[in-house]
């Protein structure tokens, strides 16, 4: 038949609170600071790639008050070459329009310059997220630039597919 010893249950119980003692000081503290190290890195993430979407809705807007600033310099090109020769006139309309395909040509430029190095940003950071993510769910560590390159291809036929 099984006996209850007290001085075992008490021994175990102080033997239980010892180890748990030595397991919080040693094990715990490590513990949690990788875990906030881990939020704190993906919290800065998102905040730099809000950041950067920020940026560039901003400079959009700033392309496109210039554009509507150019146009109306041209309205007013318009209204003044009007009351000039006919010559003269010709002349400054398609000056006017050189200009306005310079100014167009160069938002465009500089508005898709932006968005491509917030899509490469993005890529980037969402390839290393999700090797980060695999290899942590998985509990084994796989080849980085194998396991890169199959990101940037799914990447690339999503944006293909969009």
């Amino acid at each position: 038949m099984l006996e209850l010893n007290p001085g075992m249950v008490i021994w175990t119980w102080i033997t239980f609170a010892v180890l748990l003692i030595v397991l919080r000081k040693i094990a715990w503290k490590p513990l949690l600071n990788v875990v906030e190290q881990r939020e704190k890195t993906i919290s800065d993430s998102l905040q730099k790639a809000e950041e950067a979407r920020a940026e560039a809705e901003k400079m959009m807007l700033e392309q496109q008050e210039k554009l509507a600033s150019a146009q109306e310099e041209i309205q007013q090109m318009i209204k003044d070459s009007k009351q000039m020769a006919e010559k003269a006139r010709n002349d400054m309309l398609e000056q006017a329009r050189q200009e306005a395909a310079k100014i167009v040509e160069r938002a465009k430029s500089d508005i898709d310059k932006e968005r491509q190095m917030v899509i490469a940003s993005l890529r980037q950071e969402v390839a290393e997220l999700v090797v980060d993510a695999t290899a942590k769910l998985v509990g084994v560590v796989v080849d980085k630039s194998q396991h890169k390159k199959l990101i940037d291809e799914s990447i690339a036929k999503f944006g293909q597919k969009n």
